[in-house]
């Protein structure tokens, strides 16, 4: 092929030539299939082109634009965003954890827990430079606690303005994580607005609000009802800062928005897009001048995500929500370490945070680009789907008397319920795969040993105000099959009737093997049986209780049936079919249960767990 025809022939490349190639490898399979749903309904295509997709916001689409969609400055993060670890103020040698993450790469840290004493804060912070790396509070902090944390700033630094400090004054998250609180929280916010005004007197530099998306995604949310909430928060925080005196182009400055960021990871590139779109917005309407608009924006790799099965797979899921995070422009980011489901993160947990940020920072120079996603027609039309379905669920809420009201009322933990739902069931029909856990799972992998947390981080005090929210992982189902199944169940348990030779049942019998044992279901395989016959005297001989027919179509047409009675004879307790029940056009009667692509795997294991147990 000559140049000029190579470059005639990509040109001629339109979405209805893309369209009929797509059709025509499906082979009869409908090219709607290719497109897929979010749990909150935005419809995400196969392909998008710059004929069909294409986005220009107001003539403003460019990094530092007031849209603010492509980052909030020309220059985006070329210095690097800030690398957070977050500490245990009451573990037990803190103090040398916190160095060695400032003397290997970390650029701040975040303790939680810390009890409201100015002298063991000190302790804590022997040795740390506050001037050079900020030591924040995680949201929901007391205004006791961070009067005490600015003591020890203000007996360590003799410039106020070189305080960088976060106070993680949050009394909504508070209350949404223990649904209790000292005051009503219309008080409790005001109280935090009025030492917001005090701190900005003192120390220009430090932000004493934090607005916490990831009470609601640890609690069930989804990207959207996350980022509708930070919205409502943020109105509600803006008209509680200016009662307190701070002009609304003051206001953007005393807060930090934290968001959460999983494995998913355009979306999350652009749910931190959208988030400063929707603040702009939120700003200009309140009257604020476009260059003050911007504000903070913390990500936070989430919990729900973490996997106390195979914990190592969690380095692989905080990889990509940290790039996420990055290309998104978050000004800074946390990344739960990969063995925070099992317990208190070792050094060894720490140290591989750390340095997969310091990693993507520095060796694959993402900092050195400014606005990576953007000019991707998928990433800056998902920006806008996020935005406009967050922007929907804030007005939701603001009809409900803001986000304080709903959760008050009760509106909001409803809603995020019903979210929840709709993940369990995408987990358990493993629409949403969890490697390592609802899919691959390895029976015989060593599990982590830590040290256990305490039970909670939190003092819960004052009068109880409202329902408080989960801490929603998503494979806690899985995790609680495998687990009631129990480590001494060595044998398997579930044999697997393979008919015919490999190349006719391999599909189905790696299938089912993978399906069973993600549920704590040893089993049994093989090479396979000529006859019905072979595989019940195998069956016999294996001692066990449990069989699934695995094999074709035609197989299963012509022998199914009688195997699955031979093998109750034989002494099964259950019989399972690898297949659709559309796949016997005879009684299905003999067979206890399918399984298949798509079908619910914790209802299809749920009768082996009750035999078992």
């Amino acid at each position: 092929m000559t140049r000029d025809n190579s470059e005639q022939n990509f040109d001629d490349r339109d979405y209805e030539s893309w369209q009929a190639a797509a059709t025509a490898a499906l082979k009869g399979k409908d090219l709607a299939d290719l497109t897929t749903r979010t749990l909150e309904g935005i419809e995400r295509s196969p392909l998008y082109t710059r004929q069909r997709n294409g986005t220009i916001r107001n003539g403003d689409d460019f990094p530092g634009g007031t849209a603010f969609a492509r980052g909030n400055s020309a220059s985006g993060n070329l210095l690097g965003w800030e690398i957070r670890q977050s500490h245990l103020a009451i573990r037990d040698g803190v103090n040398a954890h916190i160095l060695s993450d400032l003397e290997n790469g970390a650029t701040a840290i975040t303790l939680k827990g810390a009890t409201a004493d100015a002298a063991h804060i000190a302790s804590i912070l022997q040795g740390v430079y506050l001037e050079l790396a900020p030591v924040h509070l995680a949201s929901g902090s007391s205004r006791k606690l961070a009067s005490a944390l600015l003591e020890v700033c203000e007996d360590r630094s003799s410039d106020a303005e070189l305080l960088r400090n976060h106070l993680g004054l949050d009394p909504v998250g508070l209350l949404a994580r223990t649904g209790h609180s000292v005051s009503p929280l219309d008080q409790e916010i005001k109280q935090c607005a009025d030492m917001a005004n005090d701190v900005a007197s003192k120390y220009p530099n430090i932000i004493p609000i934090a607005i916490d998306g990831s009470v609601w995604a640890n609690g069930g949310a989804s990207d959207s009802q996350e980022l509708g909430a930070i919205l409502s928060a943020g109105v509600l925080w803006v008209r509680a800062l200016l009662d307190s005196g701070f002009s609304i182009n003051d206001v953007a400055q005393r807060l930090e928005i934290t968001l959460t960021v999983g494995p998913d990871q355009f979306m999350n590139m652009a749910k931190i897009r959208a988030t400063r779109v929707c603040w702009a917005r939120v700003m200009s309407a309140c009257g604020a001048s476009p260059s003050q608009s911007p504000v903070t924006i913390h990500a936070q790799t989430a919990q729900a995500m973490m996997t106390r099965t195979d914990s190592w797979v969690n380095m692989l899921r905080a990889t990509t929500a940290c790039f996420a995070a990055a290309v998104g422009g978050a000004d800074a980011i946390t990344v739960t370490p990969f063995d925070d489901a099992v317990g208190l993160s070792n050094e060894m947990g720490l140290r591989l945070a750390r340095n997969t940020q310091l990693i993507l920072q520095e060796e694959t120079k993402l900092s050195s680009v400014i606005d990576p996603a953007g000019g991707s027609w998928y990433v800056e039309e998902l920006t806008d789907d996020v935005a406009g379905s967050a922007w929907e669920l804030f007005q939701d809420l603001e009809r409900q008397g803001g986000l304080a009201d709903a959760l008050l009322s009760g509106y909001w933990q409803e809603e995020l319920t019903k979210t929840r739902s709709e993940r369990n069931k995408a987990v358990a029909h493993r629409e949403m795969p969890l490697t390592g856990t609802s899919e691959f799972p390895n029976l015989d992998e060593q599990q982590l040993e830590r040290e256990s947390l305490p039970q909670s981080l939190e003092k819960i005090e004052g009068e109880r105000r409202c329902e408080a929210l989960p801490l929603f992982r998503w494979s806690t189902p899985f995790e609680e099959m495998r687990e009631s199944v129990g480590s001494s169940t060595n044998e398997p348990v579930l044999f697997l009737a393979n008919l015919g030779d490999i190349a006719t049942h391999t599909a189905r019998s790696t299938f089912a093997m993978n399906l069973f044992e993600a549920g704590g279901i040893r089993t049994l395989n093989n090479d396979g049986f000529a006859n019905t016959a072979d595989c019940v005297e195998a069956f016999t001989a294996s001692n066990t209780r449990i069989a699934c027919i695995c094999s074709s179509d035609s197989a299963y047409s012509e022998s199914a049936i009688q195997t699955a009675q031979e093998l109750r004879s034989a002494g099964a307790s259950l019989v399972y079919l690898a297949a659709n029940p559309d796949a016997l056009a005879e009684s299905v009667s003999d067979i206890d249960g399918f399984i298949y692509l798509g079908c619910d795997v914790l209802d299809a294991l749920t009768p082996i767990h009750q035999l078992l147990n």
